[in-house]
């Protein structure tokens, strides 16, 4: 075949086969078809995929980024508006607060499976970590804005002092953000996310904490200006007269100690006979016998009776009130109402001892301590109102440090030669601070030792009961010993009110306060946004949108 007719041939074919694409392209009719374009619904649905995937990153940036837990609103209280990231701050704040629930930083993978856990307890409808924590969020910002609100429309402006308090303390919070973050090598922004969620800047914090700062100035100055009459006090008083009273009392208590290798026989036989003696001796105070007369009559125990002679006052109890006397049944009796005094009662207990040195045991059974049943003797001195004031005293600590073996005589002599020192001087105040600075092993020595206004029942026992004698005088100094060891005290002076009167006063006070909070919180509007509400204590796309 020559190279013309071949060229010829191939062209024929390209030609057929252009005419065979033509005629495909027409109808029967022998037109050019339409162009087949999509179809209405295939284009719509085409559009939404497109606009739902658009949608979704667009959700997803403002949740990433936090902006839309700052748009978005969780709750309109009174004329505030709180966004997810306003509530989220109070969220993150109760989270990790060990006085809360000391969850940590919830706003993590690993917080976020924490919130998920199921309480036990709680109201209806709060089944998890989640749920409660968000309720309490609300709840405090309900009740925090009440005040802010109510403070604002009777124009309260807070003092210099407590404005610049409130910019101090927001200031630490700050450094003390940015010390954590560059403790963890992590940026803050990252750090505030992770404890106070989404959306969290130093400018949602900050909003918060001076509406709380504000709020709580308001209410102490409200608190200030609450009148409590007397006749209110004595009302109160009357309602209550174990909460408000004292007693004083002497006791003493007789231990049956046996070894611990004995016979149940041997015990019953120990127990019944210390019970005897401790009966004995309350027949006797019946018939009018002196306490430490008929104590030291009865008493079998070397040590006890010469604690008996030789510091009778560790058997003597004033200005004790119901809450601290722990003994449940020794409580009961000498609160019950008609006491009178010199009346007396034996208490059976358990008390920690040893084994009696005078049974027949081993040596080490002797020195184990064990609980045995004892026998209390108590007669019964009187009772009166809390009519004791609060009162200021310096003191000088002698106790033996942590890894010190010292004995009770060589404190007491360490103590006394320091008196000694102080009466060789000027005996003031003052000389006795400076004695403090040097010998006292309490933490604050650096102040002198001083305690300022102390109230029933803050102290120890001894302490108390030296420092409220109705005969102290300013400049008396004397030493007491308690189970800290030596106290060498220096007492001021007390003032303020009497101790019933303060505690009816604090009563009535916190009441009319809860009443009148109560009142504010059922008066302020308050409206929850479900959607944002349902963002509060959440991380990531999905669990907002679904979880």
């Amino acid at each position: 075949m020559s190279r013309k007719k071949t060229e010829t041939w191939k062209t024929d074919i390209a030609r057929q086969e252009r005419k065979e694409r033509l005629a495909s392209q027409k109808d029967s009719s022998g037109q050019k078809k339409r162009i087949r374009g999509y179809s209405l619904t295939g284009r719509i649905i085409g559009i939404a995929i497109a606009l739902v995937i658009i949608l979704s990153l667009a959700v997803w940036a403002l949740s990433a980024t936090g902006l839309m837990q700052r748009w978005v609103t969780a709750a309109k209280i009174g004329e505030t508006r709180l966004s997810v990231a306003d509530v989220n701050t109070v969220f993150g704040f109760q989270a990790v607060s060990p006085s809360r629930w000391n969850l940590g930083n919830v706003f993590t993978d690993a917080g976020q499976q924490l919130l998920e856990n199921e309480l036990s307890f709680g109201e209806e409808g709060l089944n998890n970590y989640r749920d409660h924590i968000r309720k309490y969020s609300l709840d405090e910002w309900k009740a925090t804005l009440a005040l802010y609100e109510e403070g604002q429309r009777n124009g309260f402006v807070m003092s210099d002092e407590k404005s610049q308090a409130m910019e101090a303390s927001i200031e630490q919070f700050r450094a003390s953000i940015e010390q954590q973050a560059a403790q963890y090598q992590i940026t803050v922004p990252v750090l505030l996310k992770s404890t106070y969620g989404p959306g969290s800047r130093f400018a949602e914090i900050e909003n918060y904490l001076k509406i709380s700062f504000y709020a709580e100035a308001y209410l102490s100055d409200y608190s200030q200006n609450i009148d409590i009459t007397e006749t209110e006090m004595e009302e109160a008083y009357q309602e209550s007269k174990d909460m408000y009273d004292m007693v004083s009392y002497h006791a003493v208590t007789f231990i049956s100690e046996y070894p611990e290798q004995v016979t149940d026989e041997v015990k019953e036989t120990v127990e019944s006979h210390t019970a005897a003696l401790a009966n004995k001796m309350k027949d006797d105070l019946a018939a009018g016998q002196d306490f430490f007369v008929a104590a030291l009559e009865h008493m079998e125990d070397t040590e006890t009776k010469k604690l008996l002679s030789e510091e009778p006052a560790a058997f003597i109890h004033q200005y004790r009130t119901i809450n601290n006397i722990k003994d449940t049944e020794l409580r009961t009796w000498l609160f019950e109402e008609g006491r009178q005094a010199g009346e007396t009662t034996v208490i059976e207990s358990t008390s920690e001892g040893t084994a009696n040195p005078n049974q027949e045991a081993d040596t080490a059974d002797q020195t184990t301590p064990t609980e045995y049943k004892s026998y209390t003797v108590v007669k019964f001195d009187g009772r009166s109102r809390q009519n004791v004031k609060p009162f200021t005293t310096r003191h000088i600590l002698f106790s033996a440090e942590d890894d010190e073996t010292i004995t009770d005589a060589k404190l007491k002599e360490e103590a006394e030669l320091v008196l000694a020192e102080y009466n060789r001087g000027d005996k003031t105040e003052e000389a006795f601070a400076e004695l403090a600075k040097k010998h006292s092993k309490d933490s604050n020595a650096a102040e002198g030792g001083l305690y300022e206004k102390t109230k029933l029942g803050q102290f120890v026992e001894e302490y108390e009961t030296w420092a409220l004698d109705p005969a102290r005088q300013e400049g008396d100094v004397g030493l007491v010993k308690t189970q800290f060891g030596y106290h060498l005290i220096y007492y001021i002076g007390s003032e303020g009110e009497e101790a019933w009167k303060d505690a009816t006063g604090e009563k009535i006070l916190t009441a009319k306060i809860a009443e009148w909070r109560e009142a504010l919180e059922q008066a302020i509007s308050y409206k929850e946004s479900s959607f944002g509400t349902n963002m509060v204590g959440k991380i990531g796309l999905f669990k907002i949108l679904f979880g």
